[in-house]
């Protein structure tokens, strides 16, 4: 009789992450998405957003912000990036990113949304052309 053990799918991933080296991790993102109710919400928020960005320029590394709009679906999605993992790590612990997430708050309240309706994360970014 053969013995076979089981292995969860969940772990086989997991090991394939470890060993995964092939998507170098140069530049990192933070990503946020959302659905906005509106045009006039939208133009608000981007004017909120674009002042919470002129702030988020005095992090180290900080190289660039794009936000995309789908005007038929009001998805509202927004990229920052930094020139490596250690700039990010640092924006994460910084007052700087503090007073932002502030500004942050108060713009999703302004714009009627609330934080949970929001999904954020971290993203490995490459531009390619």
């Amino acid at each position: 009789m053969i013995a076979t053990s089981r292995v969860s799918v969940s772990s086989l991933v997991l090991t394939a992450r470890k060993l995964s080296t092939s998507i170098a991790v140069n530049n990192v993102a933070s990503v946020l998405k959302l659905n906005i109710k509106d045009e006039p919400t939208a133009v608000k928020f981007d004017g909120l957003m674009k002042s919470m960005t002129e702030k988020m320029k005095g992090s180290p590394g900080m190289i660039s912000a794009t936000r995309h709009v789908c005007k038929s679906e009001w998805a509202y999605e927004l990229s920052f990036v930094w020139d490596s993992k250690e700039n990010f790590g640092a924006w994460k612990e910084s007052p700087l990113r503090e007073e932002v997430h502030e500004d942050y708050l108060k713009a999703l309240e302004e714009v009627g949304i609330k934080e949970e309706e929001v999904y954020g994360g971290a993203r490995v970014s490459d531009v390619w052309v």
